[in-house]
């Protein structure tokens, strides 16, 4: 069994550090959620990571369309409390 503890931190590496600084200074952002839309249904749902959204599209059916994270305005997101 591997605890959370004992996986290592990822690190980046300098040219995804400079690129994300770049992007930083022209007012964009990466966003972190995963998207999952329902193709039939019509409506989005949003993950932090992969094995949430594996664990939530687990015997669904129909069509899905799964985007992974994208740039955005920094002015676009959400205020932090």
């Amino acid at each position: 069994m591997v605890l959370d503890e004992e996986i290592p931190a990822i690190k980046k590496s300098k040219i995804r550090k400079e690129i994300e600084d770049l992007l930083a200074n022209k007012g964009m952002v990466l966003e972190k959620k995963i998207s999952a839309f329902d193709l039939d249904g019509g409506k989005a749902h949003h993950f932090d990571d992969w094995a949430e959204l594996m664990t939530f599209l687990k015997g669904r059916k129909g069509r899905w369309y799964i985007t992974t994270p994208g740039l955005i305005r920094a002015k676009d997101l959400p205020e932090k409390r």
